[in-house]
């Protein structure tokens, strides 16, 4: 195998570890790296090497996935371009990770200082689809990087739409997130008007799939906020954090006021309160 076919991969969460694993089983040479044991050691795909640090993870491959949760954590793990010259000229980072658009700029500008281009390729579609190749891909980057990164993107991706230069990718995957959230709280409002009206709300939602008002956003968030024994207190907390991350930067996407992105957070914050409803009625 060649050198430009090995790959390191940071963060091995929901998200990454069915990415990386993807990766392998499509012909890459994988460095698996995230700092907590528990997710690298659950990282068990054959052909792999589990590295703890992603300083060593970076200077074994070229290229460079990374798939961390939040903004404060790329940016440790960034720290002021030390990883960028792990990884060293020439390289290649693919983030996957949703953070705000202005830091992936800044990065790419970072990065550029040790000879490596950075694109942004947000994800959706889920561990499943990762692992199936049949993610959705939304890319931004210089287009020769994003040439580049093509083979990576469509062993893990059904779509790849770039978008243009860096942050594009990550503004395109915020549009989404916001629809879907935004959706997710209309699904969730309307089940919530339906019990108040007396229906059997499975029942209510099975006719309503069956209509125009069919959307994957109903067969998702009337499970959200039900009492089950899969919701408790800390699941739902969780989900809510990792909307609201999504929301809080979608908001900046635009100045304050813009009547359009009002419409969208208005159902977005629906979402956000009516889980910590449910968080509060868990617990």
């Amino acid at each position: 195998m060649s050198e430009s076919e090995k790959a390191a991969f940071i963060g091995l969460g929901s998200m990454g570890a069915p990415i990386a694993r993807r990766l392998a089983r499509s012909g890459y040479s994988v460095v698996a790296c995230d700092v907590l044991p528990a997710a690298l050691l659950a990282f068990d795909e054959p052909g792999t090497t589990r590295e703890p640090d992603p300083l060593n993870a970076a200077r074994q491959a070229k290229l460079l996935g990374i798939c961390v949760r939040t903004d404060e954590q790329l940016e440790r793990l960034v720290d002021g371009g030390v990883l960028f010259a792990a990884v060293g000229a020439g390289g290649l980072v693919i983030l996957h990770s949703t953070v705000a658009p202005e830091l992936a700029r800044r990065l790419a500008a970072l990065a550029k200082t040790s000879g490596v281009d950075l694109i942004d390729a947000g994800v959706s579609g889920g561990g499943p689809a990762a692992i199936e190749g049949k993610l959705s891909l939304f890319v931004g980057g210089e287009e020769a990087a994003v040439e580049r990164a093509r083979p990576w993107l469509q062993a893990i991706g059904k779509s790849v739409a770039y978008l243009g230069p860096i942050g594009q990718g990550l503004e395109g995957k915020l549009l989404n997130n916001l629809i879907s959230i935004a959706n997710y709280g209309m699904s969730a409002a309307i089940v919530d008007v339906g019990a108040k009206l007396g229906f059997d709300t499975a029942k209510l939602c099975e006719a309503l799939m069956a209509g125009s008002a069919q959307s994957f956003a109903l067969t998702i968030s009337p499970g959200w906020v039900k009492k089950s024994a899969l919701n408790t207190p800390a699941r739902l907390l969780d989900l809510h954090d990792l909307l609201k991350k999504d929301v809080d930067h979608a908001r900046n996407l635009l100045p304050p006021g813009d009547p359009a992105m009002a419409a969208l957070l208005a159902s977005c914050e629906a979402m956000l309160a009516r889980l910590k409803v449910a968080a509060a009625q868990a617990a």
